[in-house]
This record gives structure tokens, C-alpha cells and sequence, in this order.
């Protein structure tokens, strides 16, 4: 999972600029969508519908230049913000995007993001999934503790690619994000309640503090 620009200004201001900077008692947890399926074939596609490859590889594809795709799949650049021509379609990479907050979450009629609290009780310690005391391992990574069950959609949600953590349950700001990286993304159709598994939903750091 990635910070958001948001989170990483706040950090800044509250380590190095002597600014206050109180982390969200609840974070809530919204699912992200790619409206365009999972890398669509000779398909008409427009401008600002999303996409992730048939291998997925964390990292999330919007279509900027509206065409049909290619009968077989590009090779999709994985460098923030590379750009692929699909056909008559062009796909831009999208860290870049997420990273400054615009995150293509889903919507959907009885979709509604979930709470969850900032405790021991919620989020493991980096020693390991599932524990429920003050970290003290070396991982750099905590995972709720607990399944995140959403309420039963009514309509469809769409293919859901990755989640990100806000700090309201509406609008509000996006702190982190993940886009799913191995796999096979999920369709949440009409009548389906979505669920991330308990230790599903990462978020740290990796060994070089990033």
C-alpha cells in the first residue's frame, strides 16, 4: 500500500516543520474500481474509464484517448505515468493520479465505505498478522486483524481492482491506497456483499522505509 500526497504532507509538516498532525481515530475503507474491466479486447472503450492488465501488476490503467483496443494485449509501461497505445486506445499509468488523491472509487446503490478503528484490536503489529499487542517486529507492515465486510450492493459495483484508506466516510481524504498485484480481481455484481479476507489489506512500509 502507497501514501497518499496528502498523508506524506502532513508527515512532513508534523516531523520537520513542527506542525500538529493527529492521524484519523477511524480510518474508512473504500473499494477501488475498474469501470472498464479487466484489460478489454477489441473493445470500445472511453476517456476516463479504467483498466489493470490480464497479469496483474499492482498498478492501475486509465484511457485517455477514447478507441477500441487492440485484439491482443500491449505491453503496459510500469514506470508513474507511462503512456500505451491499445488499438486506437491510449492507457496512462495511474500512480501518479492515486498518489494525489484522485482515486477512481466504486459506486454502487447500498455501497458504502467501512469503518474501521485505529487500535490493537483492529490492526496487527508488525511482528505478524493477527497479533494484538504493541508492535515489535521488523516487517514494517500492519493488516486488520478482521474480515471487512461490506454491506449487500443491490446494483453492480463493477471489477474491483484495490482499496484505499480516507479518513471520512464520505468525501473526505484518501491517506493510502493499493491496487491488487496477483490474482484474479473480483466482479461484485448486483446482491453481493464485497469482503476483504482479515490480513488482506496491507499497509506499511518496505525495508527502506518507502
Amino acid at each position: 500500500m502507497l501514501d497518499t500526497q496528502y498523508k506524506q504532507n502532513k508527515k512532513i509538516d508534523n516531523e520537520y516543520r513542527g506542525q500538529s498532525n493527529t492521524f484519523p481515530a477511524t480510518r474508512y475503507v473504500g473499494l477501488i474500481v475498474a469501470s472498464a474491466g479487466q484489460s478489454p479486447r477489441s473493445t470500445a472503450v472511453t476517456s476516463g474509464q479504467y483498466t489493470v492488465p490480464a497479469a496483474l501488476n499492482g498498478r492501475l490503467y486509465k484511457c485517455t484517448t477514447a478507441g477500441t483496443t487492440g485484439s491482443t494485449e500491449p505491453t503496459w509501461p510500469t514506470t508513474a505515468a507511462g503512456t500505451v497505445t491499445d488499438g486506437t486506445a491510449v492507457w496512462t499509468e495511474q500512480t501518479t493520479a492515486l498518489y494525489s488523491g484522485t482515486i477512481p472509487e466504486g459506486s454502487a446503490t447500498g455501497y458504502a465505505r467501512i469503518a474501521i478503528a485505529s487500535s490493537l484490536a483492529a490492526w496487527s503489529g508488525t511482528q505478524g498478522a493477527g497479533t494484538t499487542v504493541a508492535s515489535s517486529g521488523s516487517s514494517g507492515q500492519v493488516s486488520n486483524n478482521a474480515a471487512i465486510s461490506f454491506a449487500q450492493v443491490t446494483t453492480s459495483l463493477g471489477l474491483v481492482v484495490g482499496f484505499a484508506m480516507y479518513d471520512a466516510l464520505t468525501s473526505g481524504n484518501a491517506w493510502e491506497f493499493a491496487i491488487q498485484s496477483s490474482g484474479t480481481p473480483t466482479t461484485i455484481g448486483a446482491n453481493i456483499s464485497p469482503n476483504i479476507a482479515a490480513g488482506a489489506a496491507v499497509i506499511g512500509y518496505d525495508t527502506n522505509g518507502q
